[in-house]
């Protein structure tokens, strides 16, 4: 028995059939793109919020020994990567052992997805294993990424108040009006992906001026 004659798809169903394939393709990138977009906007100011308590955390155990800030992080972060007080003081050990275990707490939040609770039991094995010295490599890592905002990959602004009747430190996003300009303009992110950049705040003092989100 013959095999029966297909007939020819008519053009008008193959036009039809590639745009809905169009379309398809299009409603994902129309759902997928923003979210990529939002997800790294909220992970880059996460991050950034995060290095800046470090930041201030590395500029007080500065001022525990200078009883001063600095304006100059590099300064600071190889006082507190290798200054001979840690080696010769048990207390000021002990703060930066704490310092030491927020950094690496940050580093199993940040890049791990691990849970806080989590983090910072495994951060505290860590730290107060003095047999593991691997342990430098990733806290010094993170000390040298710290000092910079994740978005424009600038240092942070360092400005340090030194006088007889004051003292004291702020520290804020470089993100500027400039940055924000070019950024918002930009048709992929803020037209296409729906996003807004804005400056991610600053501590003053301790103080911050954002609202703390809990995190898991």
């Amino acid at each position: 028995m013959a095999a029966p004659i297909q007939k020819p798809k008519p053009k008008g169903n193959i036009f039809y059939e590639i745009l809905i394939v169009i379309l398809t393709i299009i409603l994902i990138l129309s759902v997928w793109y923003p979210k990529t977009v939002w997800q790294k906007l909220d992970r880059d100011q996460m991050l950034c919020r995060d290095r800046m308590h470090r930041v201030y955390d590395a500029e007080v155990l500065f001022n525990y020994k200078y009883s001063t800030y600095s304006d100059t992080l590099d300064s600071v972060m190889k006082y507190v990567k290798s200054d001979n007080v840690f080696r010769t003081d048990t207390v000021m050990a002990a703060l930066r052992d704490t310092f030491f275990i927020k950094i690496y707490r940050d580093y199993l939040r940040d890049y791990a997805d691990m849970p806080t609770k989590k983090a910072e039991d495994s951060a505290f094995k860590v730290v107060a294993d003095t047999t593991d010295t691997a342990k430098y490599k990733i806290i010094y890592a993170m000390l040298d990424s710290i000092t910079h905002c994740p978005t424009v990959m600038r240092p942070y602004k360092i400005t340090v108040v030194d006088t007889s009747a004051a003292k004291g430190i702020i520290i804020q996003c470089p993100i500027d009006s400039a940055d924000v300009a070019k950024k918002n303009s930009d048709f992929f992110f803020h037209f296409l992906g729906g996003a807004t950049l804005h400056n991610h705040g600053k501590i003053e003092n301790g103080e911050i001026s954002w609202v703390e989100i809990k995190r898991k």
